[in-house]
């Protein structure tokens, strides 16, 4: 019985977060191996938000690719992959909060698809942070071009900057992971925001998307920090877009 739910909660979180055709196609790639090797997902070729707003979120850069000047932090950064427009707005329409008490921050923004979705709430800022200087040059081009008409939040910015030394902003935070990096990267700036929240104490809503093979080491980077719960995990049917949710 127990199993039977897990498989109707994959299903119920595919179909809100991709839709009835991406579902068909992912369960046929579940029961047919060689029919899921054509119908798989690719995210590097969804460029559906981009022809709807002009922007250039899609493509895949590879980490050796991203242009970081530290060699250490290339070997932990992850590489860049955009995320499926419909699982992030699935995420900002079930993390259970009022967006107008909160700050959006995008940590391993890339492009910016992400902070470009959170700009259709009404946060009191949207923010990404990428140490990618290639990556956060076409970032800030795609803020400028994203229409007005489609914000709902006015102050969306991006930062060429470590994650692991964001000054986060004042207020209430939802803060977003698409596996950017590695574990011990992902504890250094959880340690930063411990040390945010000393000095100013708020709510800190986290979601992070990742795959389910990363979810034993992800487990363990956010178990070192006691003060964070682990709130909600909502596997997908292929396991490329599992969500886990952090409160404090």
């Amino acid at each position: 019985m127990a199993d039977l739910a897990t498989k109707l909660s994959r299903l119920n979180y595919s179909l809100a977060s991709r839709g009835l055709s991406r579902t068909v196609l992912d369960v046929a790639g579940m029961l047919v191996s060689s029919v899921g090797k054509k119908t798989a997902y690719q995210a590097e070729h969804d460029d559906g938000f981009d022809r709807r707003f002009g922007t250039d979120t899609a493509g895949k850069v590879e980490s050796k690719k991203l242009g970081y000047a530290d060699s250490e932090r290339q070997e932990q950064a992850i590489l860049y992959l955009p995320s499926p427009e419909r699982v992030t707005r699935w995420m900002l329409e079930n993390i259970g909060i009022d967006h107008r008490q909160y700050s959006f921050v995008d940590l391993g923004c890339g492009k910016g698809r992400v902070v470009l979705g959170a700009a259709q709430y009404p946060f009191q800022s949207a923010l990404g942070v990428d140490l990618s200087e290639a990556l956060t040059e076409i970032a800030r081009r795609n803020v400028e071009i994203f229409p007005a008409s489609s914000r709902k939040c006015s102050d969306v910015r991006i930062l060429t900057l470590d994650a692991t030394r964001i000054d986060y902003p004042d207020t209430n935070l939802l803060l977003h992971f698409y596996h950017p990096f590695d574990a011990d990267v992902t504890a250094a700036v959880l340690r930063n925001l411990e040390a945010s929240l000393a000095r100013n104490p708020r709510q800190v809503r986290i979601t992070y998307l990742l795959y389910t093979s990363a979810l034993p080491a992800t487990r363990e980077a956010f178990a070192r920090f006691p003060w964070l719960r682990e709130t909600r995990f909502v596997p997908s049917l292929l396991g490329q877009y599992d969500w886990l949710f952090y409160s404090n």
